[in-house]
């Protein structure tokens, strides 16, 4: 079998010195994207004790127990547009339409990815109060910075990171990206069990 000859032109003929062939190379901007975010917008239903501010239903006096479902209005599927949630311990985390990562409930180890603290406020008790009896727009004592959900700051993440999933456990919440990535917070607590 006889081998082809190339007849191609190289540097090396024309007499000018040999170039190495360059590599391609993938710009680093473009990324290999092997997951997809959901796209249909969710209404969030919630029921149960939500003492700690579980719920997300905010720090009115009706937040706290719900023996119904009950339309959580604070995550309404045309305002918010959550496509996935999950349920930790106590707390939960959303992924919006627009890539937003919403938590809300107990922050204990940061669950939550956000500052949550909060000083109680202030309540003059002596003070005559116009408000009316409503159970709604009564306070409860929850923290609001835990029971109304709230966006985690975008700069906490790298520029452009894309999500598309996100998970729960006791104290700790992940997130997962198109291209694969996975982000945590929160803690992981070993659990004993006597025998």
């Amino acid at each position: 079998m006889a081998a082809a000859k190339s007849t191609k032109r190289t540097s090396e003929d024309a007499g000018e010195p040999a170039t190495r062939p360059t590599k391609k190379t993938r710009p680093a901007s473009a990324k290999t994207i092997i997951n997809e975010a959901p796209t249909e917008r969710l209404d969030v239903y919630v029921c149960g004790e939500g003492d700690m501010g579980e719920l997300g239903l905010g720090t009115g006096k009706v937040a706290k127990n719900v023996k119904r479902p009950r339309l959580n209005t604070l995550l309404a599927a045309e305002a918010v547009g959550v496509v996935q949630i999950a349920t930790g311990g106590m707390h939960c985390v959303a992924l919006t339409h627009d890539n937003r990562i919403i938590t809300w409930g107990v922050n204990d180890q940061g669950a939550c990815g956000r500052d949550t603290e909060w000083d109680g406020g202030l309540k003059d008790m002596d003070a005559k109060s116009d408000a009316s009896d409503s159970d709604e727009e009564e306070e409860n004592g929850l923290n609001p910075r835990e029971a109304e959900p709230t966006a985690i700051p975008l700069d906490a993440f790298p520029e452009d990171t894309r999500f598309v999933h996100v998970a729960a456990g006791d104290s700790m919440s992940f997130a997962v990206t198109e291209e694969g990535f996975v982000y945590g917070w929160g803690t992981f607590r070993v659990c004993h069990r006597s025998h």
